[in-house]
């Protein structure tokens, strides 16, 4: 057998004897250096561990995203007229649930995830062994990079339930070496391990750990990793998930760092890496070359630059599910900070735009199949360019060219006060305390308690987090754990969802196992040939 590494065989990851480029937390780039002779100074330590947190940048808004906003409720990304979107079906799968283990999307976050874990497996090797390091800061990276490796194992087993546990980076020599699927319940307990073991030898949340994997970030997944379990269909060793989900929840509120932000666009603006509301972040730069944040691209429409005075060339995509954008009050300031809907004009002459089909460029929330442009035997057709609210919940700068500044919060306060209030409910705690969580959030969104529940329920909660958290990558997860998983929110296409228990976790990519033989298909899903 060809002398192979394991973070190759989980999906093809670059190896070790070529690093990848990366870049550190305050992104000066390091080009693609020798494995061999890398790890000898500080500086190359410490572009190690940037290298793990620029993993973050393949999860959103790319590959993630689409798995959980346009499999769950939030989002979905239509065929334009002409065809533009359509891309094989695959956006049409993720949106009716009928994906296998070909769809691009699915295939490229398997990829991502895969490689990021083999990335932190291998980087973790050489700062083990780096000599140039004091035993806190090796013991301090080593827990940072421990947790990264965490969060990505925690997005697979989210996504595909039973996947390869390989925390260790080593050759392929023989059979034995190459990783078998491991069931999600023993991936679980690993992670909740894991986890547990690395939260207080991460660093303390600060304004200088901005965007590294702190003690608030292990306790905020922790918390995820409860809260989700029975959804998972896990047990938790000594029972009592939803107890200890709020326990988690309590030690991140415990830090005086954190606190709901006033003004809920902190969270969101090209400068919110200042937000100390952010957990766990994830940092871009409008300087970035390679895996940018492209959000503008894939949401405005082609001529979406007329309208902020931007050079852009924007792709009309991604757009939310009509249904779910219905459910806000209009009063909500978040509904006008999330979506983009109504006539736009052009910044310069204040006509407003047309599209090249000659309609007006107004977005609306509906989007309208054509008829007689259904595809492939199905209801799904093609929809004019302009029908759709787009997202704007990271604002878009008159400067913006190829990148958003704007970084990604993977984790923030307000889903853990949420995630605490759902948590009391599920476990029978306190339904007062529940309430407060919930108001509070609300409260900062509206700027005063008016709109505030005199009690609240799991519908309720479920509720505030679409509005709060939409977008954010946390739709398809939601509706699992309140099931509303087979409802779509985009009932005037007559596109059905598929419907199966089985359905709950994707297809493991065609693409890893012809990189890897070895991996067993999950269950309900057409077992792996060479024809798939």
């Amino acid at each position: 057998m060809k002398n192979i590494k394991i973070l190759s065989m989980l999906a093809g990851a670059v190896l070790f004897t070529s690093m990848p480029a990366c870049t550190d937390l305050d992104e000066d780039i390091y080009d693609k250096l020798p494995g061999n002779d890398f790890g000898h100074t500080k500086t190359e330590i410490d572009a190690l561990v940037g290298a793990v947190y620029n993993t973050l940048k393949t999860y959103w808004p790319n590959n993630f995203m689409y798995l959980s906003e346009c499999g769950g409720s939030a989002a979905v990304t239509p065929t334009r007229k002409g065809g533009d979107w359509y891309d094989g079906g695959q956006y049409r799968e993720l949106y009716m649930h009928t994906w296998t283990a070909q769809t691009s999307q699915i295939k490229g976050s398997w990829s991502a995830a895969s490689s990021a874990i083999g990335s932190c497996n291998a980087y973790y090797n050489v700062i083990e062994a780096s000599t140039v390091l004091t035993e806190a800061e090796r013991a301090l990276m080593m827990a940072e990079i421990r947790g990264v490796r965490a969060f990505w194992i925690y997005a697979m087993m989210d996504n595909w339930g039973n996947i390869p546990l390989v925390t260790v980076y080593k050759e392929v020599k023989q059979e034995e070496d190459i990783p078998t699927i491991t069931p999600r319940q023993d991936v679980f307990n690993w992670l909740v391990k894991e986890v547990a073991e690395i939260a207080e030898s991460c660093p303390e949340p600060a304004a200088n750990t901005y965007g590294k994997f702190t003690k608030g970030a292990a306790y905020t997944l922790l918390a995820k990793l409860y809260l989700n379990a029975e959804a998972w269909g896990v047990t938790v060793e000594g029972g009592n998930a939803y107890g200890k989900a709020v326990e988690a929840c309590d030690k991140v509120m415990g830090y005086s760092y954190y606190i709901l932000e006033p003004d809920w666009k902190t969270n969101f603006n090209p400068n919110n890496n200042i937000s100390k509301e952010a957990i766990f972040a994830c940092s871009f730069s409008s300087q970035d070359t390679d895996n940018q944040n492209t959000m503008m691209n894939r949401t405005l429409h082609y001529k979406y630059k007329e309208v902020i005075g931007a050079s852009l060339s924007t792709w009309n995509g991604i757009c939310a599910q009509p249904d779910y954008v219905k459910l806000f009050d209009v009063e909500d300031p978040r509904y006008e900070g999330t979506y983009i809907i109504g006539q736009q004009y052009n910044l310069t002459t204040g006509e407003p735009i047309k599209t090249d089909h000659g309609f007006l460029l107004n977005h609306t929330v509906d989007v309208t199949i054509l008829e007689g442009t259904e595809r492939d035997g199905t209801n799904w057709g093609d929809v004019n360019q302009h029908d759709g609210a787009r997202c704007q919940k990271w604002p878009y700068e008159k400067s913006l060219v190829d990148a958003m500044e704007n970084d990604f919060h993977i984790f923030r306060l307000a889903d853990v006060y949420l995630m605490k209030a759902e948590a009391l409910l599920r476990g029978g705690g306190s339904v007062a305390e529940a309430t407060e969580l919930v108001n509070a959030v609300r409260t900062r969104a509206y700027g005063n308690s008016d709109h505030n529940y005199a009690t609240i329920d799991l519908d309720k909660i479920a509720l505030e987090r679409r509005f709060e958290l939409a977008w954010e990558g946390y739709s398809r997860q939601d509706d699992i754990r309140f099931g509303t998983y087979e409802i779509p929110m985009w009932s005037s296409s007559n596109c059905e969802r598929a419907k199966g228990e089985y359905l709950k976790i994707y297809p493991i990519s065609q693409d890893a196992w012809q990189t890897n033989p070895k991996l067993v298909q999950n269950p309900g899903y057409a077992a792996f040939t060479s024809s798939n």
